[in-house]
């Protein structure tokens, strides 16, 4: 934990900027370059001449922060071999082009079992189903705040892998979905506004996003994590306690082929429920109960979720001790 609190203290961009420096003769003068890397490209940028002062003391900043870079590549490598979970090659490349185009602080948060990944630091417990592979990755846009540059969506990952395409649908004006050759998915989601129409255009991004049930629980509040990625990948995604009850939520709404994926939610939702249960069960509590307040169905969804897990509920509560057979481990 003091690593990762280490790691997520200093991986900001702002901390630190760094590349490798090189130097190019043109002309019988030396030039300097920064290559830096962008998911699986490779970036170079001019500097100035070798011989010019602020050239130097630009690449002298360089060299420094590549240092630091080393050092963070290290604690990730360290809380990897400690069993954190991380991203997949894939998934942290896409990640890296999102992050550095800034698209997290902008207000796009990571979910799904991409964001379930991160819990494990978070939280501080090693979480049994946070190993399990993905090849999606999802990201919510309801709070996204866009500037008067156009960015599209399918270029920025284009940088992670370019075979990325736009998959449009009938409805479609812009896309809401991106796969690769190798068939990993980006979703754009978003939550319903008045009407409760879908897909809502995004014209920032260049996309759409499909507007899905109970997804403003998620949207209303996010938190930073870092994706144990190159040199850790600041990520914005929603609160554990909100992911959790989320996934009660939508767990009910699953239906015919889509039962496999109830099963994930339940197991997700069960992981950290168990874990806010020993750790802070009267917050649990409170954010149960807010959100059972919101509606008949958000009542039943959570009730009904709560006892296929085996988790019965008494008068609408979950009760104080809940106990699973396999023993928590903690991180």
């Amino acid at each position: 934990m003091t690593l990762y609190s280490d790691l997520a203290q200093n991986v900001r961009p702002n901390n630190y900027e760094h590349g490798s420096v090189i130097t190019r003769k043109k002309k019988g003068r030396y030039y300097l370059f920064v290559v830096t890397k962008d998911g699986s490209r490779r970036v170079e940028k001019y500097i100035g001449a070798a011989d010019n002062p602020d050239a130097q003391e630009r690449a002298e900043q360089l060299k420094a922060g590549a240092e630091q870079a080393k050092a963070l590549r290290t604690t990730v490598s360290a809380l990897k071999q400690a069993r954190i979970p991380s991203p997949s090659l894939k998934l942290g490349k896409i990640l890296e082009v999102i992050a550095n185009e800034g698209l997290f602080e902008q207000g796009i948060v990571l979910i799904g079992t991409a964001a379930f990944q991160t819990y494990a630091a978070l939280l501080g417990y090693h979480l049994r189903n946070a190993y399990l592979a993905t090849q999606d990755a999802d990201l919510l846009v309801a709070s996204f705040v866009g500037t008067e540059d156009r960015i599209d969506m399918e270029t920025i990952l284009q940088r992670a892998d370019p075979t990325f395409k736009a998959k449009m649908h009938n409805d479609d004006q812009l896309p809401k979905v991106f796969k690769s050759k190798d068939n990993f998915s980006v979703d754009i989601l978003t939550k319903f506004g008045r009407g409760r129409k879908s897909p809502i255009v995004i014209d920032e991004l260049g996309c759409s996003a499909e507007a899905l049930p109970f997804m403003e629980y998620l949207a209303e509040e996010s938190v930073e994590a870092v994706a144990l990625y190159g040199t850790g990948v600041l990520v914005r995604v929603p609160p554990p306690v909100r992911y959790a009850i989320h996934k009660l939520l939508i767990a009910q709404e699953r239906r015919g082929l889509f039962q496999t994926k109830k099963a994930k939610d339940l197991a997700q939702a069960r992981d950290i429920l168990d874990i806010l249960l020993e750790t802070d069960p009267d917050a649990l509590e409170d954010a149960l109960e807010e959100a059972r307040s919101r509606g008949p169905k958000w009542k039943k969804n959570i009730n009904a979720s709560l006892k296929e897990m085996g988790r019965e509920t008494r008068q609408g509560r979950l009760p104080i001790e809940v106990r699973t057979n396999a023993k928590k481990e903690r991180a």
